[in-house]
């Protein structure tokens, strides 16, 4: 596995003030991000089998922490940063807009992988549907704290108000993005020619 310069510095100042060797850092962190899905279902498990939350009551609970460190879309500007070619970059992602239809039914987006740092865009919702359409590469999804890794070609949607991320796992990851109806609060050329 190849690694950023900055983690490689953080794991040979911890091996210095452990004395552990960097494989053996790099594989318990490794460990412990991987293993943390399965933490917050142990606990689950646990809270529900004590009956102190059903299922249901736990999901919710769930849903609400969840909401509470996603940012919601209408503060684009935590979200997507303009640059000065007429793109966006948010991540590791870029994205420019091709289209929004005059009657502001919807918005398409071409978005690419700017850098390989595999950065995720911050959890956010949407007031509408979210299509993803993998033209090349790879993406990793996160939808309502569900991961899965989606190849080329293929497709993801994400439902209105669902609380999602994404990040572009190779160089050449490229996808059109649909969102239905148009993100106010991001610039639009059909507001240009208004």
């Amino acid at each position: 596995m190849v690694l950023d310069e900055d983690v490689h510095r953080t794991l040979k100042k911890r091996k210095a003030e452990t004395g552990i060797n960097v494989k053996d850092l790099g594989n318990c962190a490794l460990r412990s991000v991987l293993e943390r899905p399965l933490l917050i279902e142990v606990i689950a498990r646990r809270i529900i089998s004590s009956g102190l939350l059903s299922a249901d009551e736990f999901n919710e609970l769930r849903r609400d922490a969840l909401q509470e460190i996603t940012t919601p879309i209408s503060d684009t500007a935590s979200v997507f940063q303009p640059t000065d070619n007429n793109t966006f970059v948010s991540g590791s992602w870029e994205m420019e807009e091709l289209a929004c239809d005059a009657e502001r039914k919807f918005q398409i987006f071409s978005m690419w992988a700017r850098d390989l740092q595999f950065k995720s865009i911050p959890l956010h919702t949407h007031e509408g549907i979210e299509f993803f359409l993998i033209l090349s590469g790879a993406i990793m999804v996160t939808i309502d704290a569900d991961s899965h890794v989606i190849r080329a070609p293929g497709c993801q949607i994400v439902p209105r108000g669902a609380s999602h991320s994404s990040a572009p796992l190779t160089h050449d990851t490229m996808l059109l993005v649909i969102l239905a109806p148009p993100n106010k609060r991001l610039p639009s050329w059909a507001e240009d020619t208004e």
